[in-house]
């Protein structure tokens, strides 16, 4: 799928840019990866795997706020960074990654998810908030 492709399915839509929408996406996300972390401590591994999907795609979407997109689609969030902005291309790749470990842990019926797997998304999930908190300036 091209980025030309999540506008014409609207999946991906042009609305008012807005600040502090942004701002609000980032602090859930800041929020849904604290509540990550205390799903790890109680040894729910697949559970803080997923919110930190969860906080990297609300992270994610404070760009497309801030840019006045609106989407429908996980997978176009990762279409529009890598199109619009190159330099994010890994993070890009890295949310991409994540959605699809949390299809697997969701859906799948033999996923399991170690300790040292969600302590690994705890750490990519607080340096994805980070990188784009920086790269928004907020």
């Amino acid at each position: 799928m091209r980025l030309g492709d999540c506008y014409e399915e609207g999946l991906l839509k042009k609305v008012t840019p807005s600040q502090d929408m942004a701002k609000s996406s980032l602090a859930q996300a800041e929020d849904i990866l604290k509540k990550a972390g205390d799903n790890r401590k109680m040894g729910h591994h697949d559970i803080a795997l997923v919110l930190c999907y969860t906080a990297m795609f609300h992270a994610a979407r404070a760009i497309l706020f801030r840019d006045g997109v609106k989407e429908r689609s996980h997978v176009c969030i990762g279409i529009y960074l890598k199109a619009t902005y190159p330099e994010l291309r890994d993070l890009a790749n890295t949310l991409d990654a994540y959605r699809t470990s949390r299809h697997t842990t969701l859906y799948g019926l033999d996923a399991t998810i170690s300790v040292e797997d969600a302590d690994e998304a705890m750490r990519t999930a607080d340096g994805f908030i980070k990188d784009v908190r920086g790269f928004l300036s907020l």
